[in-house]
């Protein structure tokens, strides 16, 4: 009597190990491609607006045009000291900060996938835009709320996470955040008036960015925070950032990055309150 020698189970735990990191390995030389290509073609294609927003009278360029600078004036009297310095050395370290950022907030993850996110994060550090510091904001601002004046002062409609304290009762919270950034507005208001009023004239008409469906999205993306705050989803802050920028690129999407952090933190209080 012989026994019938069965097929492998692909259900099991070993098959579905073996497909995960088979599925990372594709995505790793996937997004390695995407990477140097990116690195070929748009490093500092928004830093160097940062950078060069002291060379011209602010917002003299129009939205959608190379070096354009559409956040408050306030982020650019901050980034003055480092604007002295040479345009390549300031795109550097501005990637490289940026990636730092990422590598922080991805660390929960397991290595394999915390590389995959890792990797998926480079094109947007390379590039230059703000948005690992809008994942940051979502992560710090659970605990120190007044960090979200950095997105009242840049992307002004990814305040919406904002509605997370409002609907928790949470006004101590929200009143921090719409205080730091009055004040520091009314600061720089204050020494540099000029900039404001072109800033604030670019909000109101609209110029500034935004695609056909930014106004859908928008709506979404309060509708998805207003749930998300109502029935304790946190994860829903990252996401409705995502749908409330002012124009959605795939790079849009590392705002997500948020969300290891998050679960962490709430895995721990999970523990802690058992």
């Amino acid at each position: 009597m012989h026994r019938e020698l069965s097929a492998p189970r692909l259900g099991g735990q070993p098959s579905r190990r073996l497909l995960g990191h088979a599925l990372a390995v594709v995505a790793i030389v996937f997004v390695g491609y995407y990477d140097v290509l990116v690195a070929a073609t748009s490093v500092g294609l928004d830093s160097h607006a940062y950078w060069a927003a002291w060379t011209h009278p602010l917002y003299s360029i129009p939205p959608g045009h190379v070096d354009a600078f559409l956040y408050s004036p306030v982020i650019a009297e901050v980034l003055w000291p480092l604007g002295q310095l040479p345009a390549d050395l300031f795109i550097g370290l501005w990637a490289a900060a940026m990636l730092a950022v990422f590598a922080w907030l991805l660390r929960p993850l397991p290595p394999v996938w915390y590389l995959v996110g890792l990797l998926l994060c480079v094109p947007e550090a390379l590039e230059g835009n703000i948005n690992a510091l809008l994942a940051l904001t979502v992560v710090v601002g659970f605990r120190y709320p007044a960090a979200w004046a950095l997105a009242l002062l840049t992307k002004v409609s990814t305040g919406v996470g904002l509605l997370w304290f409002v609907l928790r009762g949470r006004w101590r919270a929200w009143l921090a955040a719409m205080a730091l950034a009055a004040v520091l507005a009314a600061v720089s208001y204050l020494w540099w008036p000029g900039p404001w009023q072109a800033w604030v004239a670019l909000l109101v008409s609209g110029s500034g960015g935004g695609d056909w469906f930014f106004p859908a999205r928008l709506v979404v993306s309060l509708a998805l925070v207003a749930w998300g705050a109502r029935t304790d989803r946190a994860w829903t802050v990252p996401a409705s950032l995502v749908l409330a920028s002012p124009i959605l690129f795939l790079n849009t999407l590392t705002i997500l990055a948020a969300l290891p952090r998050l679960a962490a933190a709430r895995d721990r209080f999970a523990r802690a309150a058992e």
